[in-house]
């Protein structure tokens, strides 16, 4: 007999049959309802504060409904109807996750590490430092004014969150519950 892994044998195959996830179970009925897409959310940080921990606390708290398709650099991109994209890029990291996927992005969130769990709203001007520091812009000088019109314009269409937080399924939910579109 082959081998099954066990979350593939005991995983509910509907909502009806899902336990403790009364929460992101009826998110995702209203998306589906609704014919809306699932969104995308970064989390960002400089080495160390937790972005690969943070993910797997996800996975663990949401299931199969949080799935990863770009672990370090993913590409952020307006298209030609006004509507923000991030897609999954080549270039992953120390996990190696790196899908072709595309998804609308609903929120930005800076990773801190605290002795608590809490989450803000960032404003511009706070934002902006902390997402310049995630670009390639050093890369490409010329290009500065081209970055800095699209982060203006990120700025403006998707709020940026700073998450202070333990390394728990808590924390998880918390971002998951602040930055979700309502």
């Amino acid at each position: 007999m082959a081998y099954k892994a066990l979350y593939r044998q005991f995983r509910p195959r509907r909502f009806a049959d899902l336990k403790g996830q009364d929460m992101i179970a009826r998110v995702l009925k209203n998306q589906i309802m609704a014919g809306e897409p699932a969104h995308a959310y970064l989390f960002s940080g400089p080495c160390g504060r937790g972005k690969s921990t943070h993910t797997r606390l996800w996975q663990s708290a949401f299931g199969e409904a949080a799935s990863v398709f770009n672990d370090d650099k993913p590409a952020l991109r307006f298209l030609p109807d006004g509507t923000l994209r991030v897609f999954g890029t080549p270039w992953c990291g120390k996990d190696g996750i790196n899908k072709n996927e595309k998804w609308p992005l609903a929120g930005i969130c800076f990773l801190k590490k605290a002795e608590q769990n809490r989450i803000r709203r960032l404003e511009a001007a706070e934002a902006l430092p902390l997402l310049l520091g995630q670009t390639t812009y050093r890369l490409y000088p010329e290009k500065m004014e081209l970055l800095l019109g699209l982060v203006d314009r990120l700025l403006r269409e998707v709020p940026v969150y700073e998450l202070e937080n333990l390394p728990t399924e808590d924390a998880a939910r918390l971002s998951f519950e602040t930055m979700r579109p309502r």
